[in-house]
């Protein structure tokens, strides 16, 4: 029997955890069977081709971070906060799936989350100097704690997304929402909260 495979509904369980708690609109979460992701590309609600088993469809903070000039947060403040909320959706993914298979965080961001990296490594780039160092470890370190705070909402999203393939973003926002007792607002929690 071709199942949804359970790592990768964890990892976008994770991705789907940050843009939530960060308040931003999930618009649909799909995960596919190695079979389908043999067939060719998953198209997004755009009609956009995306060579992957899984997705989240959500808005980034910092929609195209290759585009904008490297160091740019030095002189644009206000971006950091940005940045940081898409380093927690980045790398959110490959650390709930790393959780999940008791695995170290960095090896699945080289391994399954290599698309991931990427973007984050894009964003990092954009951080005033001073913040260049420790950008990637601060934010493994914040998403860790993130997952560890909300793990059974985390579980439940795998369990439906292992069970469904495709879950529309309003149940999976209904789910964390019906989990946790929270309604996030708009970056209405703090980054540094995760710090601690």
């Amino acid at each position: 029997m071709n199942k949804y495979p359970r790592s990768t509904a964890f990892h976008e369980a994770g991705h789907a955890l940050a843009f939530w708690w960060n308040g931003q609109p999930i618009k649909r979460i799909t995960v596919r069977t190695k079979v389908e992701a043999c067939t060719g590309p998953l198209f997004d609600l755009r009609g956009n081709p995306q060579y992957a088993e899984g997705l989240v469809e959500a808005d980034y903070l910092v929609p195209r971070p290759a585009f904008d000039a490297p160091g740019i947060a030095e002189y644009l403040p206000s971006m950091v906060d940005a940045i940081e909320r898409d380093l927690l959706h980045c790398f959110a993914g490959p650390v709930a799936e790393a959780v999940y298979r008791h695995r170290r965080s960095d090896r699945l961001i080289r391994g399954s989350g290599r698309g991931d990296l990427d973007r984050g490594q894009e964003l990092i780039s954009l951080l005033p100097p001073r913040k260049l160092l420790d950008a990637q470890a601060l934010a493994i370190a914040r998403c860790r704690r993130l997952m560890h705070r909300y793990w059974p909402a985390v579980c439940a999203v795998a369990d439906l997304l292992q069970a469904r393939g495709m879950v529309e973003g309003n149940v999976v926002t209904a789910l964390l929402c019906e989990m946790t007792g929270e309604r996030p607002m708009s970056l209405g929690h703090q980054v540094a909260s995760l710090d601690s």
